[in-house]
């Protein structure tokens, strides 16, 4: 995982902690959220919980109800254990609260997400069924992802270039692989598309590949490689996958490039950056239909335009299923700017403000990252049902942007 999405609160909660590691946990503990400034829905929440033996870890039910609740181990000590959980739906102004359980450290919880090496690449499945596989075939380039299954199990991208001859797809733009991060003038060399002049992004090694309960993580090391084999950035990736309630999903893309050897200059150029390029029939030539949190609609308003997210909406084989792009605060020029297309294509790029505001004085996308600095990235991919309404997009984004504090406390036995 690479966030942290709540915040104890500092010596107080030590010193609660410290107590009830000294009484064994003889008190019910739980976790209230509070203080939520929005109406959130599938918020991911991790908490650090001292004084739990390292014979036992930690399992979650929801209150009052009692439900179980999966949580997975994200770190421990011999003295902390912190845990993350995904919050189905969080109310503005009103608690939400969770009860800790113990059980023995070598208890099976049931493999909700399994992330499996294939290869150079790596395939992602939920409850058994395939969702992704993240592709390094240096052929194409980059890496992307394809398959890519949407919440009805059907491919929500188009299946070419990886695919050839299937019914219906437009065959053009060959670049556009399903679901990518790269961008198309990086110290004057073209990544985004695929050709003999063009750069590389190349995987140099794996740091960590963890299934669990509640989300699966792969995380990797990259190179920005120009046509003669000089590297211009380090690329450090950590991509997370989450299943949710009807099959729906998150896919979590968090990128730190840094500019080796000397700076390197992003150029001003529509082509970029974290982009999809979704089935033929959900675009909006065939009647999808495109949202922004800003409030536009359809592919004309959103283009060029700044928004926090943008979600696009089509029929799959029958069923209507989206694909939103979240922007995170903390990413690089939030809020972003949108490359945006009526035949399926949306990119999120922070860079392209020559073509987007059509060459008005003063605005240039041009970004200098200077020699040993770093710039990051951060974009959650919200696979859903049914129309931004109905997939509670803006909620969606509520629970991405902004944390909830969370308390500890004991509650009295009955």
């Amino acid at each position: 995982m690479y966030e942290k999405a709540v915040k104890p609160h500092g010596a107080l909660l030590a010193s609660l902690l410290w107590l009830i590691a000294s009484i064994a946990i003889a008190e019910p503990l739980r976790i209230t959220a509070e203080g939520v400034e929005a109406d959130c829905a599938f918020s991911v929440l991790t908490f650090e919980i001292r004084g739990v033996p390292e014979s036992q870890t930690v399992t979650l039910k929801s209150l009052p109800g009692g439900e179980a609740v999966p949580c997975q181990v994200l770190s421990r000590t011999a003295s902390r254990v912190k845990i993350a959980w995904v919050a189905t739906a969080l109310k503005k102004d009103k608690q939400a609260t969770w009860e800790i359980g113990l059980v023995p450290a070598d208890t099976t919880a049931p493999a909700g997400v399994e992330v499996k090496p294939k290869g150079e690449d790596f395939e992602v499945f939920f409850g058994g069924r395939l969702f992704t596989r993240l592709n390094h075939d240096p052929a194409h380039r980059k890496p992307y992802f394809f398959p890519l299954m949407g919440p009805n199990g059907k491919m929500i991208t188009r299946q070419f270039p990886m695919k050839e001859g299937v019914d219906g797809e437009d065959q053009d733009h060959p670049h556009q692989r399903s679901v990518w991060f790269t961008h198309g003038a990086v110290g004057g060399v073209d990544f985004w598309t695929e050709g003999a002049r063009t750069g590389s992004i190349r995987k140099t090694r794996v740091d960590a590949v963890e299934s669990g309960p509640v989300f699966g993580r792969i995380a990797t090391r990259n190179e920005w490689v120009t046509p003669e084999g000089k590297t211009l950035l380090d690329d450090r990736r950590v991509l997370v996958f989450y299943p949710l309630e009807r099959d729906q999903a998150f896919l979590d893309v968090f990128v730190t490039l840094t500019a080796e050897g000397h700076d390197i200059v992003f150029g001003d150029t529509k082509e970029g950056s974290f982009g999809v390029r979704l089935a033929e029939s959900m675009k909006e030539a065939r009647g999808g239909v495109v949202v922004t949190s800003r409030g536009t609609n359809g592919t004309m308003d959103a283009w060029g335009k700044p928004a926090e997210w943008v979600d696009y909406v089509g029929r799959v084989e029958g069923d209507t299923v989206g694909v939103a792009i979240l922007d995170h605060p903390t990413s690089f020029r939030h809020p972003t700017h949108w490359h945006v297309r009526d035949y399926g294509l949306f990119a999120a790029n922070p860079f392209g403000y020559q073509a987007f505001y059509k060459k008005a004085p003063g605005k240039d996308g041009t970004y200098k990252l200077k020699k040993g600095n770093s710039m990051s990235f951060r974009y959650r991919m919200y696979l859903h049902h049914g129309s931004v309404t109905e997939a509670k997009v803006e909620e969606v984004y509520n629970g991405f942007a902004k944390e909830p504090g969370l308390r500890l406390w004991l509650a009295k036995s009955p």
